[in-house]
């Protein structure tokens, strides 16, 4: 009598307790329920710890900037604050006046390029064998508004080589000795059949040595096999260097320019080519030339609108900051289509006549 009314205190008074009671204790109450008394993984414990860890922000140090300098660079700038057309302004009238009313002075070519040997001079910068470079401003609005040219690069076959200060050297594949003789006096180092396809293979012949290569299509099904070991330097027709005139894509190679038109950083639709053209002691005459090249190698990039895709040309020449404006519409090739109109229009009169 004694043991049931002890047994019933006691589980009333684990009912008015049971809430209050440390959840590891409920084993007592429920000897069936499994409590792990082992630690976790150790990589997920690294993992979390990690995961608390905050990465580490480094902040680069700018000097004071005045408020009214601090420019946000998500804002875009507008297009013609960039172009800085300067048509409405006064043009010069003697060797001396203020940029900020009056048009940039437009030199020749001669003009520009005497300028910058003045500067060059040993005794001004003393750097008289310096780069004559273009700085070619482009307008890379598309057809429509919303559409933009993307930046491109391109290498330019330039009629007046010069030393560009870099070592090129070219291989050339093909099966006919007379194309490989032609390669060879062209300029490759290197001109070879199968044979010269087994020592790449083999190793015995570095891929890294080599600038280039270039094959003519005749062998491209055997050069298939040092395609993995080529990579990049595989010849195709995209990159130039696979085609039918081995000498011209061999001369390209080694005497062609490179250039990158790079878009403004705050305006997608403005961009700057900066290519150098020949060296200060050159002939003028050679150096417009090259100018000429560069310019219509540019233009051949125009989207199909209206307006100007190059805006403006300047003569620079490094560690001088001049920028010596050049006319360049004077260079471009001239478009055949209102000939082609004509010719059309010609065409419907005399079938009109015949009618």
């Amino acid at each position: 009598m004694a043991a049931t009314t002890a047994g019933k205190a006691f589980s009333a008074l684990g009912a008015v307790f049971q809430p209050r009671i440390n959840p590891r204790y409920t084993q007592l109450l429920c000897p069936l329920v499994q409590v792990r008394e082992y630690a976790a993984r150790k990589g997920t414990r690294e993992k979390r710890d990690k995961l608390k860890k905050k990465k580490k922000v480094v902040v680069q140090k700018i000097g004071w900037i005045q408020p009214n300098l601090r420019v946000k660079k998500s804002e875009i700038l507008s297009l013609n604050l960039l172009k800085r057309d300067d048509s409405a302004k006064k043009t010069t009238t003697d060797d001396v006046w203020l940029q900020k009313y009056h048009q940039l002075k437009i030199f020749s070519f001669e003009e520009a390029l005497q300028c910058h040997r003045e500067t060059h001079h040993p005794t001004s910068y003393n750097l008289p064998n310096a780069f004559v470079n273009a700085f070619i401003e482009l307008d890379m609005s598309g057809v429509t508004d919303q559409k933009t040219v993307e930046p491109f690069s391109r290498t330019v076959d330039i009629p007046r080589p010069f030393d560009h200060g870099e070592h090129r050297t070219v291989v050339a594949f093909s099966k006919t000795p007379e194309i490989l003789e032609l390669a060879d006096k062209a300029g490759a180092v290197l001109t070879g059949s199968t044979e010269l396809i087994a020592k790449i293979q083999s190793g015995e012949i570095a891929v890294d040595d080599f600038h280039s290569f270039v094959a003519h299509p005749d062998i491209i099904t055997e050069l298939s096999v040092i395609r993995g070991l080529l990579k990049r330097k595989y010849p195709n027709p995209r990159a130039g260097t696979l085609g039918l005139h081995l000498p011209a894509m061999i001369r390209k190679i080694l005497h062609g320019i490179k250039y990158s038109a790079i878009s403004h950083e705050r305006q997608i639709k403005f961009a700057t080519i900066t290519v150098p053209i020949g060296r200060l002691p050159m002939d003028h005459k050679d150096l417009e030339e090259n100018f000429k090249a560069v310019i219509q190698d540019v233009n051949k990039m125009k989207p199909k609108r209206d307006g100007p895709f190059i805006w403006r040309t300047c003569l620079t020449c490094a560690a001088s900051p001049e920028k010596l404006k050049i006319n360049f519409e004077q260079y471009l090739e001239k478009s055949k289509k209102p000939d082609d109109e004509s010719d059309d229009s010609d065409d419907e009169d005399e079938a009109s006549i015949r009618v």
